[in-house]
């Protein structure tokens, strides 16, 4: 039976060749800050401008209770990979999930400026796409993900082909990213396309998918 996410039954834990995917705990804290300070300009080009006035530290909080609260409600699985050093390697994140005919999520992902260059974004998008695409209670169960890059981004167009995503598209001035409207490349993998990828002996690639209930680390935040 597939996890429709109106009552999920944990956090996902996501476990790829060399790093774990799941959703920020508070203990998080300390690696996400430094991660995220020695990679600021290495992701800038790619990733929506914080508020003025927002600390790498205030993002943190804030993205603590908006992944806990999303997953919760069924409309988002912003997980984070961390490596077995527990360093920081990267966001990748199921967004804009949408249930009834259309079964359909938006797939994101960025790699930390000490972490690239190792095939990492690859191995996470294709474990996200493991766990979107799974039918039974430890996935998603979608029929269409979507992924949309600015045409300049190649390191991120080539990850998106080379995980089986298919260009459908220009969208014009279509998100606000670096604080200016930017064109996207659209494009879009289905789950037929993304099981017929797979040995008929083994429907999941990449990933192997558990689902685990910690309360201590699925506590509503009371953060804003």
């Amino acid at each position: 039976m597939r996890n429709d996410l109106t009552n999920p039954p944990g956090p996902p834990m996501l476990r790829a060749a060399r790093m774990t995917l799941r959703l920020l705990r508070e203990s998080d804290r300390a690696e996400y800050v430094r991660a995220m300070t020695i990679s600021e300009s290495h992701l800038r080009a790619t990733s929506p401008r914080r508020p003025e006035g927002q600390t790498i530290e205030m993002l943190f909080e804030r993205n603590l209770a908006r992944g806990i609260e999303e997953f919760g409600s069924g409309r988002a699985a912003r997980l984070v990979g961390f490596l077995d050093d527990g360093r920081m390697a990267g966001m990748f994140s199921l967004n804009n999930i949408v249930r009834g005919v259309f079964q359909c999520g938006d797939a994101g992902w960025g790699v930390m400026a000490d972490c690239t260059g190792r095939g990492l974004a690859t191995e996470g998008v294709r474990a996200l796409l493991d766990y979107a695409f799974s039918p039974d209670v430890n996935g998603l169960g979608l029929h269409r993900v979507q992924a949309n890059i600015i045409p300049s981004n190649t390191a991120s167009l080539h990850v998106a082909r080379k995980c089986g995503f298919r260009e459908e598209g220009l969208g014009r001035r279509m998100l606000r990213i670096d604080d200016r409207w930017q064109d996207h490349v659209m494009l879009a993998k289905l789950a037929e396309e993304h099981f017929g990828d797979c040995r008929a002996d083994q429907p999941l690639c990449h990933a192997n998918i558990t689902q685990t209930w910690v309360e201590d680390n699925f506590q509503r935040s009371e953060c804003e």
